[in-house]
């Protein structure tokens, strides 16, 4: 269709966004590791070794996301700035890939971005530094409360359509 057909010419716009999604995964992660707060050596000491990226992603998809939704604008203006298309880029089109990297980042789920495959090796090449788009600094007490704010929806979602079903 052309709906597919335009989206995968932006695969490389959903392959940054992947990128950067992961590496401020892993930024968050280290920043609530009380073992490097406390200054320790040994990576038995540190928490955000002991878990996987998955793990890590599941754990921090919220919060990333949410950063990367404010930052859009930014993000878009970083990814141009490393993938040059004069062609491409102008007002509408920046619209559109606004539009694709909001929706793309709404309808993730942390086993999505784990298992996509849009981050290729050819973009991972032009992405050795990400940048940081997180606003304040992560700490488990933000992610509990954004996690804790996730599962409220979620069963307001549920009753609702427990009551929706009922109605039929």
């Amino acid at each position: 269709s052309l709906f597919l057909l335009t989206m995968s010419s932006h695969d490389d716009w959903l392959g940054y966004l992947v990128s950067v999604f992961v590496n401020e995964t892993l930024t968050h992660a280290q920043e609530c590791c009380p073992g490097c707060h406390d200054g320790k050596n040994s990576p038995l000491l540190h928490a955000h070794h002991h878990s996987g990226l998955l793990e890590k992603l599941t754990m921090f998809h919220m919060v990333v996301k949410d950063d990367l939704l404010k930052k859009m604008k930014d993000l878009l203006e970083d990814y141009i700035s490393r993938f040059p298309d004069a062609k491409q880029y102008d007002e509408v089109d920046q619209k559109t890939l606004r539009a694709y990297g909001r929706d793309f980042l709404n309808q993730s789920s942390a086993r999505f971005i784990y298992y996509s495959h849009y981050l290729t090796p050819a973009v991972d090449a032009l992405l050795s530094t990400t940048p940081k788009t997180h606003i304040k600094p992560v700490t488990a007490k933000r992610v509990a409360e954004k996690m804790k704010k996730t599962k409220q929806v979620k069963k307001k979602l549920k009753s609702i359509e427990d009551s929706n079903l009922k109605a039929i």
